[in-house]
């Protein structure tokens, strides 16, 4: 496969949010200038400039500066100039006119707004620090720019947060002009706050209950549900993450970035103090041809699009019907999976029970 898709980790953060297991710091303006030139070091490695996605994540892009942010468009303009979609992550409270002004003058067309809740109490009990008004400043400095591609992240499952703050949550979106929503349980991750602090997660019958919630207000504000964490209103899905649920090559630079070369995954290393030092150290996995198949099932299946049986042929010169037979027949006699035009797909029901399906296939 070829690669046209980017990941630029920025891995500096204001403040660390209670639920984070991603590979973050605090933010340093010395340190983040030479990340920048580390950054660009290794960015120089990659010669393909016929990318089609790029997406700056975090930790906190929005966190640098305006000096900062300026160099990383510079850095990145090569690279973007023939790109579909180019999406910046971002917090609302280190966010202004300013630094939009700058992405837009930089290529960049797509937001990407770490948001998790409107109410204002629940965002204290995860350590956010800004509030429901700054975002919808935010959305409203970034339409007045001409950005018209705004996503947002909402979470479920809160500290303290009741099925009354869920519907708030989404009347608010009814007033928005935004396009795309990605909605989150929260998962208690190994290294984070919460997960020290013994925070009890829901439980099963309460997630999918919440789960049913989510996908009928948002289906009535007219997102369509295209993967099982997200929705977008029609040809507005993340081209970039369908990358990842595809199961195709992307490049990933940074600190703690990722990236996927055919058969290989190339891992990068969370030592800040290595990578400003200029030993971008990753480690390669060879996946062999099984791991990849079964990888493919998994990302694929996120999506109510499923799994293209025809492209897993041409890549494996496999049958995945053959492969994972009694997997299918038993999940399709439980109403969990289907077969439509040459896709494997997992049902309404089976995606709130895709872990589930998953074991199945692992046999």
């Amino acid at each position: 496969m070829e690669t046209h898709s980017l990941y630029v980790h920025i891995p500096f953060c204001e403040s660390i949010c209670r639920y984070c297991d991603f590979c973050k710091v605090y933010y340093d303006q010395k340190q983040s200038d030479l990340y920048l030139q580390r950054l660009q070091e290794e960015l120089s490695q990659i010669e393909n400039h016929n990318l089609k996605t790029i997406y700056i994540g975090g930790g906190t892009p929005s966190a640098l500066n305006d000096e900062q942010l300026e160099k990383l468009m510079g850095i990145l303009k090569p690279y973007s100039l023939k790109v579909q979609e180019y999406c910046v992550e971002m917090n609302p409270e280190s966010m202004d006119y300013y630094k939009l002004k700058i992405l837009k003058k930089g290529g960049v067309n797509r937001l990407s707004i770490g948001v998790q809740t409107f109410q204002n109490n629940l965002l204290k009990e995860i350590d956010r620090h800004h509030n429901a008004t700054q975002v919808k400043n935010l959305i409203r400095y970034a339409k007045q720019i001409g950005f018209d591609n705004i996503s947002i992240d909402l979470m479920y499952g809160l500290p303290k947060q009741t099925k009354e703050d869920i519907e708030k949550d989404i009347d608010v979106l009814q007033v928005l002009d935004i396009q795309h929503v990605s909605y989150y349980s929260l998962i208690l991750e190994e290294g984070t706050i919460l997960k020290y602090q013994n925070y009890q997660s829901l439980d099963d019958e309460q997630e999918y209950q919440w789960n049913l919630l989510i996908d009928e207000k948002l289906q009535e504000l007219g997102f369509d549900k295209y993967e099982i964490s997200n929705y977008a209103k029609k040809g507005y899905e993340s081209k970039h993450n369908l990358v990842y649920w595809r199961f195709e090559n992307y490049y990933g630079i940074g600190l703690g970035s990722c990236g996927k070369n055919n058969h290989q995954i190339i891992e990068h290393s969370r030592s800040l103090t290595k990578y400003l030092n200029g030993d971008f150290k990753t480690t390669t996995i060879e996946q062999s041809k099984e791991e990849m198949m079964f990888d493919q099932v998994m990302m694929s299946l996120r999506l109510v699009e499923g799994l293209n049986l025809e492209v897993f042929k041409e890549r494996y010169q496999e049958d995945a019907l053959e492969i994972y037979q009694d997997a299918i027949d038993k999940n399709k006699k439980e109403g969990r999976l289907v077969i439509e035009d040459n896709f494997l797909k997992a049902t309404k029901e089976g995606l709130y029970v895709l872990n589930d399906i998953l074991v199945d296939f692992m046999k």
